[in-house]
């Protein structure tokens, strides 16, 4: 509930600050705001989920972004971490997760164009449509049925999930088929080829603080390894899947000398953790401006109560 009202209060107060006073008094001239899928219809398989960025809104927050901060690769941001040194200009680095076919149609000619760099991070076990993430085939069968209810499953339900499908007569295997909802490996041979690069999103796209400890670890780890063995990727990222919210310093000693950058979802904040850096989540029901000044004014908010660090 406070939370809320302090967003409410951050969201209808940024539009009496400009951008430029935003950053000097927060100080932050680093954002990383990220993506899922850009696209004028969403698809089946993630319309009960969230709206897809249409290709205008995309195109005006790339714009927003491009007067008030200059573009920079992966490499650069994990040198900027590597020196620990404060940036010297006002930067942005774009991130999309899931690895949605989307990215190589529809993103990436785009970023090409307006010449912006940017990492997708992929589920392994979906990689070349394999397999369907559990929250996916959920909107299938919602839309389908009109059963909104059916979004409460957990990745443990999955196969109930399955076999409420072959009781409705939804068969995913050619839902994967005919839409092809994931990137291909030559289409991210391709996205490299132009510059792009690659990072992890887990094996299967689990929440994590629903699994052990064990298991987070194995699925960033043999997540990040596969992807730098299958397209000799010379970094190791990984973005984690729903949230980081939860994961505690255990995990992060475990894989610490592991990667290079791991990336979480709590908006522009802190964290305790050096190489865990928090994105700005842009798929809101809000211009891009409005989300990303939002986000500095409730980050300055919470400076005052000392709330702006990811503490585990």
């Amino acid at each position: 509930m406070i939370k809320t009202f302090f967003q409410n209060i951050a969201f209808r107060g940024a539009k009496y600050f400009s951008q430029r006073q935003l950053i000097s008094l927060t100080r932050q001239k680093l954002i990383l705001p990220f993506y899922h899928i850009v696209s004028d219809e969403t698809p089946v398989h993630i319309k009960n989920l969230y709206e897809a960025r249409t290709i205008v809104e995309f195109k005006e927050d790339l714009d927003f972004l491009l007067d008030n901060y200059k573009p920079i690769s992966l490499n650069q941001l994990i040198e900027i971490h590597k020196t620990k040194n404060k940036p010297a200009e006002n930067y942005f680095h774009l991130t999309f997760d899931d690895g949605l076919k989307e990215l190589s149609s529809i993103v990436a000619p785009i970023l090409k164009e307006k010449n912006i760099p940017a990492t997708f991070f992929i589920n392994t076990h979906f990689l070349d449509n394999q397999n369907l993430f559990y929250r996916f085939k959920e909107s299938i069968l919602a839309e389908k049925y009109a059963a909104k209810g059916l979004l409460d499953f957990s990745a443990e339900n999955e196969r109930e999930i399955d076999e409420l499908a072959i009781l409705l007569g939804e068969n995913f295997e050619e839902y994967l088929k005919n839409n092809q909802p994931y990137l291909t490996s030559e289409d991210v041979k391709s996205l490299i080829e132009d510059g792009f690069t690659i990072g992890a999103h887990s094996k299967n796209h689990p929440k994590y603080f629903d699994i052990s400890i064990d298991e987070q670890v194995a699925q960033t780890i043999e997540s990040v390894d596969f992807l730098v063995q299958k397209f000799n990727l010379e970094y190791k990222v990984f973005s984690f899947p729903f949230t980081d919210d939860g994961i505690g310093v255990e995990f992060f000693k475990k894989i610490e000398g592991k990667l290079d950058l791991t990336f979480g979802t709590a908006g522009l904040k802190n964290d305790v953790i050096p190489n865990n850096l928090q994105r700005i989540p842009m798929e809101e029901n809000k211009k891009g401006i409005e989300i990303i000044k939002s986000q500095y004014l409730y980050y300055l908010l919470k400076m005052f109560v000392g709330k702006n660090t990811v503490k585990r």
